[in-house]
This record gives structure tokens, sequence and C-alpha cells, in this order.
């Protein structure tokens, strides 16, 4: 058997969870925890349910369950360093008898709640701090994004529809091999009246606002482009140097041991500092990252903690303009990954800190 260091560290964890709760089997049924606990492997085929394979691990050994319609993809493009021993069954085969004979009077959990006790958040907290290799692959995939969604914004031509927009945009990454979970679009109007824009049949005439979770291994770049064609007129300008100053409030404030809550906090009076307190409450404001689009998004109530090798993608909105990028925690500090150097950038100051954040390119 070959086991990666990465997929050693996760399996590790995993049965340090289970020593810790006095478990004897754990099944990983979403897709996240297929992708993160094989080191960045893919099981999958729908995002609206559960992954279509499954991980199970006990004290000795790893094991990943697929039925027929799997089975021979996954076995022959993805888990094929023998990590993982093969429990098959047919399609219109009953998985729950299947597994009976390896789950039958022992104590199970699951990250769904489908066998035995519901797991998911102990799964998530497993999931927080980086290897290296996820380091390495986020370092590679965050500046080809942001290349991707950039190259895409300058092909963008007055009178374009947000539709049309999404499809070229959805197609470019597609072609490189992600997933497109989130694909939002708004142009003009629509821009400054929703936060959260599904792409319609609505034409640009002078602003656009493409904003992406894509995934690829996994795991997610977020972030957002805006574009104008011509001169960008002062109140824009004014709101993007507010919501600017509010996103590098939360990305120089997101350092190892502080509470999310406080970050949050940091960038709620920034908000209130530059005139716009209101729109504060009238979109959420982003927080930590990995396989899903986000971990948790940060509310008062949040408890975490920033970790070292932890992701974020902080969001914050002022009507018509946003602000976001993807984000390591390495040394004690962020790493902005979804960065190009070729975009238009803003440089922005923070308690003594500098720091680029993307600025509206003019087209």
């Amino acid at each position: 058997m070959n086991i990666t260091d990465e997929v050693q560290v996760k399996l590790d964890r995993v049965r340090g969870l289970m020593k810790e709760k006095h478990l004897d089997v754990v099944l990983l049924s979403k897709n996240e925890n297929f992708f993160w606990i094989t080191g960045g492997k893919s099981a999958f085929v729908d995002k609206s349910g559960p992954a279509a394979s499954k991980i199970m691990i006990t004290a000795e050994q790893n094991y990943v369950v697929c039925n027929s319609s799997e089975r021979y993809r996954v076995m022959d493009e993805e888990l094929t360093d023998g990590t993982f021993e093969l429990i098959p069954y047919l399609w219109h085969e009953s998985e729950a008898k299947v597994l009976e004979q390896y789950l039958a009077g022992k104590k199970v959990a699951s990250d769904n709640g489908c066998y035995g006790e519901d797991i998911g958040t102990d799964i998530q907290h497993l999931r927080y701090v980086l290897t290296d290799a996820e380091v390495a692959r986020f370092r590679m995939i965050g500046p080809e994004a942001a290349q991707i969604l950039e190259d895409c914004c300058r092909q963008i031509k007055k009178g374009d529809s947000e539709m049309e927009v999404a499809g070229m945009v959805n197609g470019a990454f597609f072609a490189k091999g992600y997933q497109m979970p989130v694909t939002l679009v708004a142009a003009d109007d629509r821009l400054k009246k929703y936060r959260h824009p599904i792409p319609t049949d609505n034409r640009v005439e002078k602003y656009m606002m493409v904003a992406i979770c894509p995934q690829k291994y996994g795991l997610t770049v977020s972030l957002t482009r805006l574009v104008s064609f011509g001169q960008v007129d002062e109140d824009k300008k004014k709101r993007l140097d507010a919501v600017l100053k509010v996103d590098a409030a939360y990305i120089l404030s997101t350092v190892p041991g502080v509470k999310a809550k406080d970050v949050l906090e940091a960038g709620k009076k920034v908000y209130e500092e530059e005139g716009y307190g209101e729109d504060f409450h009238l979109h959420h404001q982003g927080g930590a990252l990995g396989y899903p689009t986000r971990d948790y998004c940060t509310d008062f109530s949040n408890t975490e903690t920033v970790l070292e090798h932890q992701a974020f993608s902080w969001n914050p909105t002022i009507a018509g303009v946003k602000a976001e990028d993807t984000f390591i925690v390495i040394d004690g500090k962020p790493e902005v990954i979804s960065h190009t150097g070729s975009w238009v950038y803003e440089d922005v100051t923070y308690k003594g800190q500098h720091i680029l954040r993307p600025g509206i390119l003019a087209l």
C-alpha cells in the first residue's frame, strides 16, 4: 500500500477523532470530504446529493464503497495507488445491506448522519488546517482561476447579457478542469440592487460584476472582479474606495489566534467610519473556506478562531461594488492566492499596513 503523506495525515486525524469519540467506523459521504480525505481525488457526479462513492475508515483499514455505476472510473482514474480497498455492490442492491457485515455491532458515525452519529461538524474542523500539499494546490489554482476570470472579463462587450457572460466564464473554467458551484453576474441597475445576482438576460451598458467560486481538486477559490465601459463615475469610486478599505480590514485582521467574530467587528467598524454602516447588514461578509464555498459565514455568534494554514475569503459589498479574493494564513499573515498582478489594483492602507486590492477595470 502506497499512502501519500497528505492522505496519511488526514487518516490520522480521522482516527484521532475516532479514538476520542470511541468510534469503530467512520463513513464519509459528502463530496467535499471525499475530495479532502483522498488528496483531491473525485467521486463527483451530482452536487445535489452525497458523493457517488463513500469512504469508510476503521481502526486498521481504509475502504471505498462504490456501486457498479461508479467503481470502474473511480478505481481506474482516481484511487489507483491501493490506499483504499474496494467494497463493490451492484447499483440495484442495497448499500446498507452490503455494509451490514462491516457495521453490525460497531459504534458507527458519518459526516451526514446517514449511518450512526452525525459527526459532520467534527470532520469540518479536521479540514481547517491545510496540509502542505493542499497549500501547494491552492497556490497553483488561485492565480490560474484569477487569470481565467480576468481574461474573460476583458472579453466582455457592451450589450452582452449577464447570461452570455456567465456562459463564457463557465465554459472557460470547465475547459480547465474546474467545477462551478457559484457564478453570479450583474450589470448596471441590477448590480446596485442585488447582492447575490443570478445572471439574467439583462444587458450591460456601463458596469458589470462577475463573482465566482470555481473548484478544482475539490478546493474553492472565491473571487470577484468588476469592469466598466468608460471612466468610473465619482459615486462608484467613493463606494469602491470604501469597500476596499473594509476588505483590507478583514484580510489584514485575519491572523492566527484571533476570533473570526472579532475580524467581522473590525470590518463592520470600517463600514460605519466610511458612512455605509447599513450595507453591512445586507449581505453576509464571508469567512473560512476550503472544500465548500464557505466552511462558515461569520456572524457575531461564531466561536471559531483563525488558524495557521487556514483559507479564507471575505466578501464585503456596498451597493454597486464588491471586493473578494481568497487567501491563506501563512506564517502568521494572509497570503492572497487569487492574485495575478495583471489587473488594475488600488493600494489600500489599514492600521499602517498596505495591501493591493482589485479595482474596476475600464474596458
